[in-house]
């Protein structure tokens, strides 16, 4: 049995606008994601190339499942907004996830420390951490 532990996710620059009325929006874009270690994965060789092919044309088409915790302590992980495949309340698509997050929450005096997870269809998990400086 092998594990693979190498996973990597990266999203664009979080879009922080303005406090109204004792909140704020976020938008968060997932900008890639990469499966490092696909031998890891039992395949045979043919659904492997096909793995493969999907892999660099759509990476986001691996993801299962992503959330987002807009106050990270780096401890406890506490989502507030998610979504999965199969979810057609934000998009009209039942085999893929959005890959785009909008939403509102409490505002924050100064800076954001973002994380947003991800499970892929082989539930493998990856994360990526970004502080979102504080509003002018």
């Amino acid at each position: 049995m092998r594990f693979s532990s190498l996973q990597y996710l990266t999203i664009f620059p979080v879009d922080r606008s303005a406090a109204v009325n004792g909140e704020e929006t976020l938008k968060i874009t997932l900008k890639n994601y990469v499966l490092l270690s696909p031998e890891a994965i039992n395949l045979d060789e043919a659904n492997r190339s096909k793995l493969q092919a999907i892999a660099n044309a759509d990476p986001l088409a691996l993801i299962e499942y992503w959330a987002v915790d807009p106050d990270y302590d780096g401890k406890v992980f506490r989502s507030v907004w998610q979504d999965y495949r199969g979810n057609t309340d934000n998009d009209g698509d039942p085999l893929r996830v959005i890959t785009e997050a909008k939403f509102t929450t409490a505002a924050q005096n100064g800076p954001r420390r973002v994380c947003v997870r991800v499970v892929d269809v082989f539930g493998f998990e990856a994360e990526a951490n970004v502080t979102v400086a504080a509003l002018s």
